[in-house]
């Protein structure tokens, strides 16, 4: 009977000692899984970190394309209205001097 309860007390102990075990097994399962976790989260923040200012590069050199032909073509306009007022200002001084000379000369 004494062998019986060794036994029993002993079975006891290994049952505790596999239960302690298999929490301790358990918390470092867990902690792995949150540093996983956490690993995962921090490179898809550092991936839409790197995507985000990517997009911003693109669209900032597609703004300053859009800023040259704006550009561009304001100073084509402006060159037609150079051209065309140099026209007109021709036009105005030869009418001009037409006037002057059919009036005083």
């Amino acid at each position: 009977m004494a062998n019986v309860v060794k036994e029993v007390k002993k079975a006891e102990k290994d049952a505790d000692s596999i239960v302690e075990d298999a929490e301790e097994t358990e918390r470092e399962l867990i902690q792995d899984a949150k540093e996983e976790a956490e690993d995962i989260v921090e490179t898809a923040r550092q991936e839409a970190e790197k995507e985000k200012l990517e997009e911003m590069d693109r669209f900032k050199d597609k703004v300053s394309e859009e800023k040259e032909e704006i550009i561009d073509k304001g100073r084509e306009e402006a060159d037609q209205i150079r051209e065309d007022a140099e026209e007109n200002l021709e036009d105005a001084t030869e009418l001009l001097m037409e006037k002057f000379r059919s009036e005083f000369l």
